[in-house]
């Protein structure tokens, strides 16, 4: 579970995959008592040894819908986004929030990879619809890099996913110096997905009540309010 893990949220995660293994076993599937430390990749997802995660959309949809058995997409409850979708901001410095989207065009933007929905591939559709793009583009590695980079002068512009940016807000202190000017259009969240002939019903039921056995103080760690099916 590693799209939005961090210290802050690692133990929330812990206990959010412990109830998942505990629905699961009781439905007679046999899951890994504890969460790999493997970073989510394309080659982890798409491997053998992979047994379940949460992925990107974008990767999914280009390598992996006929590799992994898609479960469900989790509802964070994102303002302006209906249950299970998400959207990216495009952040700025402060003193840049008076701008509008078209002045960055050939100033430094960050994003955090190329097979990212949120920090790409949105950004991109949201300026192809403008018949728009950047110019002068900078690979972070992550979000929070690059809104990092933004806040410190080294890019001008970023697009986040919109619950990175909530976290980031929430932890990161360089972020107080960063400002949405723009939101790109909602698009479906980031799925939980399973092995290769994975049982779809018994895991989104499995999901399903293991978050209703989360403490209030966990979901709300995790802003996680549900799951929900988005073919």
């Amino acid at each position: 579970l590693e799209m939005y893990n961090r210290a802050e949220t690692k133990i929330a995660n812990q206990e959010f995959y412990a109830y998942i293994f505990q629905e699961l076993a009781s439905r007679k599937i046999n899951a890994p008592k504890k969460l790999s430390k493997n970073e989510g990749s394309i080659d982890f997802w798409g491997s053998k040894e992979f047994f379940f995660s949460q992925t990107c959309g974008l990767p999914y949809r280009l390598f992996l819908s006929d590799k992994v058995t898609l479960i469900g997409t989790p509802d964070y409850g994102l303002e302006g986004c209906k249950p299970g979708y998400y959207n990216s901001v495009f952040v700025v410095r402060n003193e840049d929030n008076s701008k509008i989207l078209s002045d960055f065009l050939s100033l430094k933007f960050a994003y955090n990879e190329l097979y990212s929905q949120s920090g790409w591939a949105a950004a991109d559709e949201h300026l192809g619809r403008l018949t728009k793009k950047f110019g002068n583009l900078i690979l972070s590695g992550s979000h929070r890099s690059s809104a990092k980079l933004v806040s410190e002068g080294k890019a001008d512009i970023a697009a986040i996913d919109a619950l990175s940016f909530k976290f980031i807000k929430q932890y990161d202190s360089f972020s107080s110096n960063l400002s949405i000017i723009e939101n790109t259009r909602p698009t479906p969240g980031l799925p939980f997905i399973a092995y290769l002939g994975a049982n779809e019903k018994l895991f989104f039921e499995a999901i399903t009540q293991a978050i209703k056995l989360l403490t209030s103080k966990t979901r709300e760690i995790l802003h996680l309010k549900g799951l929900v099916k988005i073919s």
